[in-house]
């Protein structure tokens, strides 16, 4: 069981910054494409648009459960520094419950829908509108992952003094 989760955090910090990298590069890909092909050759493909969308989702997704499981924040960092500590850790825990209730609600409901969509995309050989909208089930369970993650390290860290690491004050949890 630990490997198990061992493995999922491993995917969360390592696997996914990879796959946002190859995401972004192919947004990059797909839109250089079709302006080339637009511009230069006057016959842009009909399913550059399309794909540049898909990756830019999928990108930003992907992304969430990433900027959750590593506290990537920047708006709330900035409002713990001047917040007391112990304030700084309820909003934490609180933050945590939130993001883990989203992804179950992603995941539960992302299903439903990635399951009951009808319809094709004819641009890209009839490929069912299901399979772009498994992102949804995917993304939320991720986010589920790094929300549990995040809550079980706070709540361990709860009994320990909490270091400054905004450059604010150091003071016991």
């Amino acid at each position: 069981m630990i490997r198990m989760v061992s493995a999922i955090d491993w995917v969360l910090r390592h696997g996914l910054p990879f796959l946002c990298s190859a995401l972004l590069v192919l947004m990059i890909v797909f839109t250089g494409y079709t302006v080339v092909m637009r511009t230069v050759f006057q016959d842009p493909p009909f399913w550059g648009d399309t794909m540049t969308l898909f990756a830019n989702i999928w990108l930003v997704m992907l992304a969430f459960a990433l900027s959750i499981r590593e506290r990537a924040s920047i708006s709330m960092q900035m409002i713990y520094d001047y917040l007391p500590a112990r304030v700084v850790a309820a909003l934490e825990l609180l933050w945590g419950a939130l993001f883990a209730a989203t992804g179950v609600f992603i995941t539960v409901y992302g299903y439903q829908v990635a399951s009951r969509i009808p319809g094709t995309y004819w641009e890209l050989a009839n490929l069912p509108k299901s399979v772009p909208m498994t992102i949804l089930p995917i993304s939320g369970a991720l986010v589920t992952c790094a929300a549990l993650f995040v809550l079980i390290e706070d709540l361990r860290a709860l009994g320990r003094p909490r270091p400054a690491s905004h450059g604010g004050p150091t003071e016991s949890g």
